[in-house]
């Protein structure tokens, strides 16, 4: 049986191999719908480090087996290759080794777009595997790892591979945990508010009904009264609710718009539906038409086949939420906290089919979308630990080669 020291000198004897990895995919762009090269990257290295089976799908989705020899679970690691646009972040692509003081942490930091969501986390997935490998681990279960494409417009990649029968027993999703663990997230939904009102020229504003301005007292009753007033639950926290876009018809800066829309983010838990967000704002509409007879708006909400779109991995339901806590707790040398992420993740398509999925990855969800997105050394090479220490344990260990 590999010991966790091995795994810890081994970790730290491939150091600068681990950081240059992490650096060239960085440094490679993929944006969603255009992760082909990031993909490309990723097999390679799985081929390199010597993963038994290595694919890359019409999707672009990367995928990895170093088989096991016996009949232990299969871990399944996953991971999304794909990042939002970089917007004005000064060299995303940098992949820059440097010191964290200006990100408010100590110790070194490799920076750049997907640092933290989460080609830090797949960079560990693949160097975890290569590890394993270069110890000469026999593991008793499979290990695999699903670097997927479009999981920051929806999931498809991920869907894809569920589909095709890429799954584990047990699957680490590594979206950023700040090196603690997380149970689950809450649902997602959006919600689109469409008022209508009357144009006139610009010049002659009292012709016409303002539908921007409409919509802009609809937004300022949903801040005050609605927001306020939604529900937490002792799992998975506070539903939140937000105004993301808005857009004018006829968008010209000379015209008194008839139309405006704005879409809502909300991000809801068991106590809260998408029935009850489409009912609420059409009670809000409601009671605004009451003192505005010029008032007119329409609720439109995405409903799902699910009437809760999240997922928990319950502790008492799962031995495995107690063997990763433990791994992880003997990697870090401390418990690791459970929680949930505020955030969605791919976690959601395994835990519909009744698998047990947990998270955890370097990275804080803090530097996700923003133009602090870095990732610590540190704690990307301790999560090359984890990932190595906790497929023994969930796999299986037969010898030595």
């Amino acid at each position: 049986m590999v010991s966790l020291k091995e795994i810890s000198a081994k970790v730290d004897e491939r150091r600068e191999e681990a950081i240059s990895f992490l650096q060239e995919l960085i440094r490679t762009p993929s944006p969603s719908w255009d992760e082909a090269a990031a993909a490309e990257v990723v097999a390679t290295k799985m081929r390199g480090v010597g993963f038994n089976e290595v694919g890359v799908d019409e999707l672009n989705d990367a995928t990895g087996v170093i088989k096991g020899v016996g009949s232990g679970r299969n871990i399944l690691f996953n991971g999304h290759i794909d990042h939002v646009p970089p917007g004005e972040m000064p060299e995303p692509y940098s992949g820059e080794l440097m010191d964290g003081e200006p990100f408010g942490v100590k110790g070194e930091v490799v920076y750049g777009r997907a640092a933290s969501d989460m080609k830090g986390a797949v960079a560990a997935m693949v160097m975890a595997g290569g590890l394993l490998r270069r110890l000469g681990v026999v593991l008793k279960g499979d290990y695999m790892v699903a670097a997927v494409a479009q999981e920051e417009v929806g999931g498809a990649g991920t869907a894809a591979t569920v589909d095709a029968g890429f799954l584990g027993d047990v699957v680490i999703i590594g979206e950023a945990t700040n090196m603690e663990m997380a149970l689950g997230h809450r649902g997602s939904t959006k919600a689109e508010v469409i008022v209508k009102g009357r144009s006139c020229h610009a010049s002659a504003p009292e012709r016409g009904i303002n539908a921007l301005y409409k919509a802009a007292d609809i937004l300022d009753r949903i801040r005050s009264e609605l927001i306020p007033a939604l529900p937490d639950h002792r799992l998975y926290g506070k539903t939140t609710l937000t105004a993301t876009q808005i857009s004018v018809k006829p968008d010209t800066p000379n015209v008194v718009p008839e139309e405006c829309r704005f879409t809502l983010d909300c991000r809801y838990n068991p106590n809260y539906s998408v029935k009850a967000l489409g009912d609420d704002l059409e009670a809000v509409i409601a009671k605004m038409k009451e003192a505005d007879p010029e008032l007119e708006a329409e609720v439109v909400t995405r409903r799902s086949s699910r009437e809760f779109t999240g997922f928990y991995t319950d502790p008492e339901e799962y031995r495995e939420v107690e063997e990763t806590r433990q791994a992880v707790a003997e990697v870090l040398g401390r418990e690791p906290e459970l929680k949930v992420w505020q955030f969605v993740t791919d976690g959601r398509f395994y835990s519909w089919r009744g698998l047990p999925v947990i998270g955890f990855g370097p990275g804080e969800e803090r530097s996700a979308h923003t133009h602090q997105d870095f990732v610590r050394v540190d704690d990307y090479l301790e999560t090359i630990k984890v990932y190595a220490w906790l497929a023994c344990v969930i796999c299986g260990v037969n010898e030595k080669d």
